[in-house]
């Protein structure tokens, strides 16, 4: 199995909540509080994931992203204070947010993962966060902060070679690969999913069960063990491009190569 490992250059989304005012004193806020802003987060695309070009690809909108706000204890653990399923959400709720004294971490994500069923999705993970602090009757401008690609894409390509024989014979040509980290797995196949799905977790190898059907004779299932060799593992922040070239039945054809776009 051919493996080629190349560097990876990381999709960032920037939450543009640039600090246009100095931190400002208010008297209209009530004792012991203060109040925080947030600017509409943008996105940027000058680095991105081979094959994927705009944020349109990704189908994320800032404006979408998920806000929470959690608040520093005295043992410097944080818990949520609130939240807000968009920053949109956060936006008409009224602004600026009153929010007791005290210090806090205002967390920014493409979805929140407490709502979604399962650790992995079609849905990329992108998270940022950034402290600030409350003061008494004061209006705290958040500096600007950058969401990273947090999650592990994997991505099935196929060959011309077999993509021509799956569309020119769907019935007997065809193919099922199964994407395993440990906790979640995912199932590709031409007639549910064929986009990249995105895993939470990070694992020491990614553990591919692949069948395929050619010219209507399904072949055994075959097991593959995916990784970075460069460092062993599969990392949070890599990609990985599975590419199946399936031949002629006569040749019994299988051939995966990966390549890992990573750090």
């Amino acid at each position: 199995m051919k493996k080629t490992y190349i560097l990876f250059l990381t999709v960032i989304i920037f939450l543009a909540a640039c600090q246009k005012e100095e931190n400002s004193r208010s008297d209209s806020f009530g004792e012991g509080s203060g109040a925080f802003r947030l600017e509409q987060p943008s996105v940027q695309s000058e680095k991105e994931i081979p094959v994927i070009v705009t944020k349109g690809s990704f189908g994320l909108e800032p404006s979408a992203f998920s806000i929470r706000i959690d608040q520093q204890g005295t043992d410097g653990t944080y818990t949520k204070h609130t939240s807000f399923v968009s920053y949109s959400a956060m936006i008409d709720s009224g602004m600026p947010l009153i929010l007791p004294v005290g210090d806090y971490q205002v967390v920014a994500s493409s979805y929140d993962q407490a709502a979604v069923d399962g650790r992995v999705s079609e849905i990329p993970y992108f998270e940022g966060k950034q402290d600030f602090v409350i003061e008494e009757k004061t209006v705290t401008s958040v500096p600007a902060f950058t969401c990273t690609f947090e999650s592990v894409g994997v991505e099935i390509r196929l060959s011309d070679q077999f993509k021509a024989k799956l569309e020119a014979e769907p019935l007997n040509y065809s193919y099922s690969v199964t994407v395993y980290d440990g906790e979640a797995s995912w199932t590709f196949d031409p007639d549910k999913h064929t986009k990249p799905a995105y895993f939470l977790n990070d694992c020491k190898d990614l553990v591919l069960k692949v069948t395929v059907k050619l010219d209507n004779l399904t072949y055994p299932e075959r097991t593959y063990y995916v990784c970075n060799s460069n460092t062993d593992k599969v990392s949070i922040g890599e990609y990985y491009i599975i590419t199946l070239d399936a031949g002629e039945a006569e040749s019994k054809g299988l051939r995966l190569t990966t390549k890992c776009i990573g750090e």
